[in-house]
């Protein structure tokens, strides 16, 4: 009897032994998922851009992700639902984040042209920056990306020094002259112009040199800085 008493005593605290390495097996497998995960994510700069057009950006933007194989998950490119002025934009850009809080830099895209609400949301942007925090309770960069006049004067710049303000229209007739067949919304438009790049990006700079977004009566763009961020995020899929 004693020997049949310990056996079962032996046999239950074997089965709890075995139950409980079980549940911390299953743990620390559980956490290490999760490190795995969690460490595919770090690899990757989560971007959220939010834009004042519904094609021509978003589209120039998503060819940058599709090319260097990134998921939508990574780099989300968005139009604003609140509106083209310049301060729906951001404010729009605000709320996307704040829904998730799953991004490490926020960008809002607008034009200058002759948006009355172009200076407002400069300034508004400017207050976000910084004071926003992610997921991971770390600040985030809120950038206002300006186009002076207009987003066409970045892919001009691909092609030619600008130093003097014109009109939205004589800009889009200039680029329209280098890109053959371009049109508001037109697709491929940064495979076409990628060869002339860094050309663009020296000549955008020598326009941060003497210009800046505020003035809005010179040319100006910082499109560089988010083409420079999207194209430093890739997969080796």
């Amino acid at each position: 009897m004693a020997d049949t008493v310990e056996s079962r005593s032996f046999a239950n605290d074997f089965c709890q032994a075995a139950l409980l390495a079980r549940k911390v097996h299953h743990r620390e497998r559980k956490a290490a998922s999760l490190a795995r995960r969690d460490g595919k994510r770090a690899r990757y700069v989560r971007v959220l851009i939010v834009c004042e057009g519904e094609k021509t950006e978003p589209l120039y933007f998503d060819d940058i992700r599709i090319q260097n194989r990134v998921p939508k998950a990574d780099i989300r490119v968005l139009s604003s639902e609140f509106g083209t002025q310049p301060r729906q934009v951001v404010d729009f850009a605000e709320l996307k984040f704040k829904e998730t809080r799953a991004y490490d830099h926020i960008f809002a895209v607008f034009d200058r042209d002759d948006h009355t609400t172009y200076f407002d949301a400069l300034k508004q942007a400017e207050r976000l920056d910084g004071k926003l925090r992610n997921d991971e309770r770390k600040p985030v960069p809120f950038t206002a990306i300006a186009s002076v006049p207009c987003f066409e004067l970045w892919l001009l710049l691909h092609f030619v020094d600008i130093f003097e303000y014109s009109e939205r229209g004589h800009i889009l007739g200039r680029t329209k002259q280098h890109i053959i067949g371009y049109e508001k919304g037109a697709r491929n438009v940064y495979s076409i112009t990628e060869p002339a790049l860094s050309e663009a990006i020296r000549r955008a700079a020598k326009l941060k040199e003497r210009f800046n977004p505020f003035a809005g009566d010179k040319p100006f763009t910082n499109v560089d800085l988010v083409v420079t961020l999207l194209r430093s995020i890739r997969t080796n899929s």
